[in-house]
């Protein structure tokens, strides 16, 4: 009996020690693996992936992390990029099956539609579900822009198809999620960007890692303007005022205890130009009935206003600021208050609204784009002579530049239209002609105001 239990104890540290070697034995080729996937080595990178693959599939999520590099370098220089693509798609699924708990799941799904939309791979279903799981199971970790724009393009061409079930009001619902999740990514990355330039105005030098986080930051800011500028671009062949107010009027007694789609459909009604219409004004007041907000004050100001009651447009305008606390939404909210004034020629009232919603949110380029864009519709009402009425673009172009400078996604913009207003100021032998050697004042006598610097051309 003694011997039986000492066998079995043997046995027993035999079966440890023997694990314990193969754990140290995956450290050990995971980290000759890592060292070739840094240097670049990717041909003998690869069998080691493969091996560790299947001898050690959880080890580390590394071991997938490098394996992306090795399948995307494949893609990029291989002759047969779908059988590359379909390779990298599969250690997507292995790693989130493998290493759970240190996955995105709503980022790799995310990666795995992308590819197969890229690279043709599945039916056009079999690739929108993935991005759907992305978007159901892990919102928070789906944010590519790229990935969220393809999900709804599928959906789009899953409803322009009419064999797939989706009616326009699913693709208006789809449209307005996608929206908000825009949205929200733009807010978190815009809190983003204020801190580090609150940190830089400070004359705090930014870290690398910050440095790096900034840059980020950029790239997708200007990766949401140009995705979710494809997107509005999609649903607006089929998202008219002439097709949105009989479809919200269909379904609006269905929808009067639903807060979340009076939102969504007065955000719509009022985002296309249709918010002179009835139903603009009902869907409005069962919202604020239901569940006051920020947006349905400024819905309501705005109805005020078309009605000539000058005093109760303003005070519903009060309610809706006061009731936004939140600077980055609060921007949002005075520069679409501002852009409503601009459309209506209250330039004065456009540009206060602007530089709040800037004071609001730093990097908010949009903003100063526009009173640009103010600045130089209104030159010819800005001076004495032809010389002081063009040196209005100056001012114009000062705004412009300020655009690029805070919000990345505008600096190609920001640049021509700064190029295009500097053409149209007076010109360097003007200047000279003028007496002028750069740095002297020249008042604006209108509604802009103060004055501008003549530039040292």
């Amino acid at each position: 009996m003694k011997k039986t239990i000492t066998l079995l104890v043997a046995g027993l540290f035999a079966v440890t020690s023997f694990t314990t070697l193969n754990a140290q034995d995956c450290k050990t080729k995971l980290s000759l693996f890592a060292e070739n996937a840094k240097a670049k080595n990717y041909g003998e990178a690869e069998t080691q992936l493969n091996e560790l693959r299947k001898d050690c599939p959880t080890i580390s999520s590394a071991l997938y992390a490098y394996g992306e590099r090795i399948y995307k370098n494949k893609i990029k220089t291989g002759t047969d990029k779908k059988a590359a693509a379909e390779e990298l798609i599969q250690l997507y699924k292995d790693r989130i099956a493998n290493v759970p708990a240190k996955t995105k799941k709503g980022d790799i799904l995310g990666k795995i539609g992308t590819a197969m939309v890229d690279y043709k791979i599945g039916s056009v279903k079999s690739q929108y579900d993935v991005f759907d799981q992305a978007f159901k199971e892990d919102l928070a970790n789906f944010t590519n822009p790229k990935s969220l724009y393809q999900y709804f393009e599928l959906y789009y061409g899953m409803y322009t198809a009419g064999n797939q079930g989706v009616q326009l009001e699913d693709l208006i619902q789809k449209f307005e999620e996608l929206t908000e999740k825009f949205e929200s990514e733009s807010e978190r990355l815009a809190k983003t960007k204020n801190e580090l330039i609150a940190k830089k105005d400070a004359g705090t030098e930014l870290t690398s890692k910050e440095k790096r986080k900034e840059k980020i930051a950029d790239t997708n800011i200007k990766a949401i303007a140009i995705f979710s500028g494809n997107m509005e671009s999609l649903v607006e062949k089929v998202s008219t005022c002439e097709t949105l107010i009989p479809l919200f009027r269909k379904n609006f007694d269905a929808n009067r205890s639903n807060s979340l789609w009076l939102k969504r459909a007065a955000g719509r009604l009022d985002a296309k130009g249709c918010d002179e219409d009835p139903l603009f004004v009902e869907l409005v007041e069962a919202v604020d009935a239901l569940e006051p907000s920020a947006n349905s004050k400024r819905y309501l100001s705005g109805i005020y206003e078309r009605k000539g009651d000058v005093a109760k447009a303003e005070e519903y305008l009060r309610q809706s600021l006061s009731m936004e606390t939140d600077p980055i939404k609060k921007a949002r909210l005075l520069y679409k208050v501002a852009t409503k004034a601009k459309k209506r020629g209250q330039k004065g009232k456009a540009r206060k609204y602007y530089l709040e919603a800037v004071k609001n949110n730093p990097s908010l380029g949009g903003a100063y784009l526009n009173i640009a864009r103010l600045y130089a519709s209104s030159v010819n009402q800005c001076g004495n002579d032809e010389f002081s009425k063009r040196a209005g673009y100056w001012k114009a172009a000062e705004m412009a530049r300020k655009a690029g400078q805070v919000d990345p996604s505008l600096k190609s913009i920001a640049s021509r239209t700064v190029n295009s207003y500097m053409k149209s100021a007076p010109s360097k032998s003007d200047v000279f002609s003028k007496g002028y050697k750069g740095g002297e004042s020249i008042p604006l006598n209108c509604w802009i105001g103060g004055s501008v610097r003549v530039p040292n051309l």
